[in-house]
């Protein structure tokens, strides 16, 4: 591969190897000049939040991940290409010239111009291009506007103003940092309405109003606010890789030390994975990710591998399918979730599912036994059968797996290692609450999980005995000891009127109907 570059480096003539330079430096002149289209790798969300021309975007994200950069780019390249206002102000009379940038206090205001948008705004001689030239205008040594040379001028405000100060002009677009207070929204949108303009809004729901829950996490049928509008709910682990493919500063390293550094797992929810925060009414209580989340690394080889597909139709609309593997030591007593896959997106059907779990069963040993599958798909079954696959019927009562779930998770018999499609997973169980409709519920991976580990034959003896824990080198206790810290054990579980001996029959019991 080198010696043809080379090779072909060499075949060029002087004057194409100087157009060659020269175009390498027109790109660096342009990364340099105009870092908010090419100065900075896009992930896939912002690239789509960036390209979106609907009339309301909103954004619920992690921290920390450059969703407030990403608005900050947009709206400077709407303030700039003028050769995009036709398409998007086609009922306007006149060129755009007012946008408004509100962030929560004038002081953030002044503070993310200095951090952000000077990072992101023309410069050197792109600084005073007729194009993209711009000038800053400050009141009070605050920030108050940015007057592009297009005609277009970014009006900052805050929401400590009120409503009084929305109450004047024509806005052709309006962009919103963190959550909008609901008092204001109707007025900003009267402010767009003349001219058919546009509203985004990026945040972290560190604050939980309803309206904004409603608007990215509906539970209900008909509870979904602004139905047609651009939505997009985003995690640290959506932002491993750049949309190249190359790495970000974001490694699952990193994301678990933001969790460790979190107070509560609903801090984690907030601010890890963009969640609106129910603290009661999950289906998955028992699942603490400070806990339950551990590093990868290779599974030991004598682990039983089990794998379960949901099958989905994906897509804009309808539910990504999901795959989830658990490793169980040979006793039955840990299990841990080593490789699981989301389509987010992707539109799939019955055998591109097939394909993808086949690709990742390929030398994992799995025996046909342990390979389940969303029934619903009658033609995943019968894909499996014409392949000799040896795909079972998954057992898909909720009821039975999620308190499976709740209880090895309770028990520390079950664990997630962490990569960015785990994150995906964890996610999931974090958020997923007991009411609401199903179509409305981010619950693939969770679903996945579900049908791979209400299969395995849990030694359930372990929760009243003791478990071994999972460890290279086993604690070296005699009979004795164990049995002592099973009886302090069995104590300790007496208040609950001895609930665990009571649920080891009970999910006996269960598998064996």
């Amino acid at each position: 591969m080198y010696k043809s570059r080379s090779k072909a480096a060499v075949e060029k003539t002087p004057e194409e190897l100087l157009e060659l330079i020269e175009l390498k430096e027109a790109e660096l002149e342009l990364k340099r000049g105009l870092p908010h289209l090419y100065g900075y790798p896009w992930y896939s969300w912002a690239l789509d939040f960036f390209e979106s021309r609907e009339k309301l975007n909103f954004l619920c994200a992690a921290n920390q991940i450059s969703k407030s950069s990403t608005q900050i780019r947009k709206c400077i390249d709407w303030a700039t290409a003028q050769e995009k206002w036709q398409d998007l102000w086609p009922a306007a009379t006149e060129k755009p010239n007012q946008f408004w940038y509100l962030y929560p206090t004038a002081n953030q205001a002044s503070i993310e111009f200095e951090k952000k948008w000077r990072q992101f705004l023309p410069r050197g001689e792109f600084k005073d291009h007729p194009k993209w030239g711009w000038k800053e205008e400050t009141k009070n040594k605050e920030i108050f506007a940015i007057h592009f040379n297009s005609g277009v001028s970014v009006y900052f405000k805050s929401y400590k103003q009120g409503l009084t100060a929305l109450q004047t002009g024509t806005v052709y677009a309006v962009f919103l940092d963190e959550e909008c207070p609901e008092d204001l929204w109707d007025e900003l949108n009267f402010r767009v309405a003349a001219v058919e303009g546009y509203i985004h809004m990026v945040f972290t729901a560190t604050l939980g109003q309803e309206m904004w829950r409603k608007t990215i996490e509906p539970r209900d049928d008909g509870e979904e606010k602004f139905p047609g509008a651009w939505k997009r709910q985003v995690s640290m682990y959506d932002c491993v890789n750049y949309i190249d493919g190359t790495p970000s500063r974001w490694t699952t390293e990193r994301i678990a030390q933001v969790i460790l550094t979190c107070k509560s797992p609903q801090e984690v929810q907030r601010r890890v994975y963009g969640k609106f925060v129910k603290d009661s009414g999950l289906k998955y209580p028992m699942f603490d990710i400070k806990r339950h989340m551990k590093s990868k690394h290779p599974i030991p080889k004598e682990r039983h591998v089990y794998v379960a597909c949901d099958i989905g139709a994906g897509g804009e609309e309808g539910h990504p399918s999901a795959i989830c593997f658990v490793g169980v030591r040979p006793d039955y007593k840990v299990g841990r979730v080593f490789a699981c896959w989301r389509g987010d997106g992707l539109r799939t059907t019955a055998s591109d599912v097939y394909l993808k779990a086949e690709e990742m069963c390929r030398d994992l040993k799995v025996t046909p036994i342990r390979k389940m599958y969303d029934w619903a798909s009658v033609e995943f079954g019968e894909i499996s059968v014409r392949n000799g696959g040896g795909w079972v019927r998954a057992e898909k009562s909720h009821e039975l797996g999620e308190q499976v779930i709740n209880v090895l998770f309770r028990n520390d018999m079950l664990a997630i290692y962490e990569d960015g499609e785990s994150g995906k997973l964890a996610g999931e169980l974090c958020s997923l609450t007991v009411d609401g409709l199903k179509r409305n519920k981010k619950d693939d991976l969770a679903d996945a999980m579900r049908y791979c580990v209400v299969s395995i034959p849990w030694d359930w003896a372990a929760i009243v005995i003791g478990i071994v824990p999972d460890t290279e080198k086993q604690d070296k206790k005699t009979p004795k000891e164990v049995e002592i810290e099973a009886r302090r054990k069995e104590l300790d579980e007496k208040e609950d009127g001895d609930y665990i001996e009571d649920e080891f029959e009970g999910w006996n019991e269960a598998y064996e109907h």
